[in-house]
């Protein structure tokens, strides 16, 4: 029997994380997003929202255990781990635990860009995207701060685009 597939997409933010997330998600069957940013908005509507560690913990947390119901009542194949950058090995050691715990496999997808792409891309008004707080400074704060991943992760450099990165992480994702 097929394993389910626990999936981290870690990166600063505007590496692409949630696009992948999206045209992954078309491409493999029985597949899930599991977006912080949107659970964030759902849980706290509009000025509740604080984008504190808290927020973002509880988040996590609601993320995880429906991920686990998923595993255990065997409905997706994928779950993919949206909305958080992973720049701290604790944030991604909590979710790998949890997958062991559900019985699940885990996959990290080590999203990259340069600064300038990144910096375009948040400068761009993206009306679909629920986190207001994203910006160059949020950017740099991040990578200042982001954990080098020492576990097994393929690294997608995403600078121009999606078009090299797409079928290079469904090539790991299916392995």
């Amino acid at each position: 029997m097929k394993k389910i597939i626990w999936i981290l997409l870690a990166g600063l933010p505007a590496t692409g994380k949630s696009t992948l997330a999206r045209a992954l998600s078309v491409q493999l069957e029985r597949c899930v997003v599991l977006d912080k940013d949107r659970v964030r908005a759902a849980l706290f509507p509009g000025r509740m929202t604080d984008y504190t560690a808290s927020q973002d913990a509880l988040c996590m947390r609601a993320m995880i255990e429906a991920a686990t119901y998923m595993t255990v009542h065997d409905l997706a194949d994928y779950i993919f781990f949206d909305g958080r950058t992973f720049s701290k090995s604790t944030q991604i050691d909590e979710v790998i635990s949890a997958a062991d715990a559900a019985g699940a496999a885990w996959r990290i997808l080590h999203l990259t860009c340069s600064d300038e792409a990144a910096e375009a891309r948040l400068r761009a008004p993206d009306p679909d995207h629920p986190a207001a707080n994203r910006d160059a400074s949020l950017y740099y704060k991040v990578k200042a701060n982001f954990e080098p991943i020492l576990r097994k992760k393929l690294d997608l450099d995403t600078t121009d685009g999606m078009e090299r990165a797409l079928p290079e992480a469904l090539t790991y994702l299916r392995v």
